[in-house]
């Protein structure tokens, strides 16, 4: 039973259909001049269109495939840029590494980092980011997720973007969308972000593709942080893998044509989850769970019991779930998303993270509940 689908998800029949049909019959470079380069520009451009059919609002000349998530959050930040001092990022303690690790980069390069408490569910204050907003000098970025990885806790990033652009109107307003992106509608142009970024995935697309969207396909506060022959608008050089593209924007596509479905589906599958293991282990509490959460994710903490010696049970009876924090040379460490919600270090690792897809089903999470509370047992 896979449960780890903020991981990765499996992908869709017809995406791996139509990128194995793209490596078979379309293999040109879409930079050529003749007709073979111009049938495999014509598939990238039909990807962009379907990255469009999931985000309202958004033109295909801003659509930018990367490789993934964390090449597009490397970009964003803008720590290779020449300019990285000049900046302030004003950003949270529960982001993605792709953010944090960059942010560090762009601090030992001058820059000024302001990192963004949350509350006790895992929310940000935007009057927290106005306040920022005020203490900062020259250009500003500010990136805050849309949803947690870990916990599935909705941001409120519209909220956000708007607090610091009343005070810092050229503010640069990023979001990463990877865990929100077909889990809960993102309408990025509503909210006010300027760029955001997401991995297909994540999506039931191709692993190695990703994209960065430009709500003003214009905008050219954005670094390239890869440079050589222009591609994708100088924004991402070299030749492009359009058999991931062709699988990203389908699965988009599949994705934003059943929608309301698809959400209404595994937010079903989440809540039977959670009501059948609360039923079966009363102590267990779910984390985040007073935030407005995507419909897909359940962080779940056990208390007194060992996460790394649940987690092995579970894997020994065939459901696969995750801790949902950082390891390092094989040593773990708590999760930093937990423990910036004031859980202590041993809350952070008793608590296992349980994430849903289309492909699972409300009978087989019930009975992934049950096994649960069977190692659960097992190791008291």
């Amino acid at each position: 039973m896979y449960l780890d689908n903020n991981s990765t998800t499996r992908p869709l029949q017809v995406v791996t259909d139509a990128v194995l049909r793209t490596m078979k019959a379309t293999s040109w470079n879409p930079s050529s001049a003749h007709s073979l380069g111009v049938e495999a520009r014509t598939l990238l451009e039909a990807a962009r269109d379907g990255v469009c059919a999931l985000l309202p609002g958004i033109f295909p000349e801003g659509v930018i495939f990367t490789s993934g998530g964390t090449e597009g959050n490397n970009l964003v930040i803008g720590h290779h840029a020449e300019d990285a001092g000049q900046w302030t990022l004003i950003t949270t303690k529960v982001e993605h590494p792709s953010i944090l690790r960059p942010a560090e980069a762009l601090a030992r390069r001058g820059a000024r980092i302001i990192l963004l408490d949350v509350s006790a569910s895992g929310t940000v204050n935007p009057a927290d980011a106005a306040r920022a907003a005020r203490e900062t000098i020259g250009p500003v970025k500010v990136s805050i997720q849309w949803a947690n990885s870990e916990t599935g806790v909705v941001q409120p990033v519209a909220n956000v973007g708007r607090a610091v652009k009343a005070i810092r109107p050229d503010a640069l307003v990023h979001s990463d969308i990877a865990q929100a992106v077909g889990r809960v509608p993102v309408d990025l142009v509503a909210a006010g972000v300027d760029v955001a970024t997401f991995s297909g995935h994540k999506l039931h697309g191709p692993q190695g593709s990703g994209v960065l969207v430009l709500t003003d396909p214009d905008d050219r506060r954005v670094s390239p942080l890869i440079l050589g022959g222009g591609q994708e608008q100088g924004m991402r050089s070299g030749t492009q893998n359009v058999a991931a593209a062709v699988g990203l924007g389908r699965a988009a596509e599949v994705r934003a044509a059943h929608l309301e479905v698809m959400i209404a589906k595994m937010a079903a599958i989440r809540d039977c989850f959670e009501r059948a293991i609360l039923k079966l282990v009363p102590e267990a509490v779910v984390n985040g769970s007073r935030a407005s959460r995507v419909p897909n994710t359940s962080n779940i903490r056990f208390p007194g019991i060992e996460g790394m010696a649940l987690l092995a049970k579970l894997d020994e009876k065939g459901v696969a779930a995750s801790l949902g924090s950082a390891c390092s040379s094989g040593k773990p460490s708590p999760s930093h998303v937990l423990t910036a919600m004031q859980l202590s270090e041993d809350e952070a690792y008793a608590s296992l993270r349980f994430s849903f897809s289309i492909f699972n089903t409300q009978k087989e999470v019930r009975l992934a509940a049950q096994i649960v509370a069977d190692c659960l047992r097992d190791l008291q």
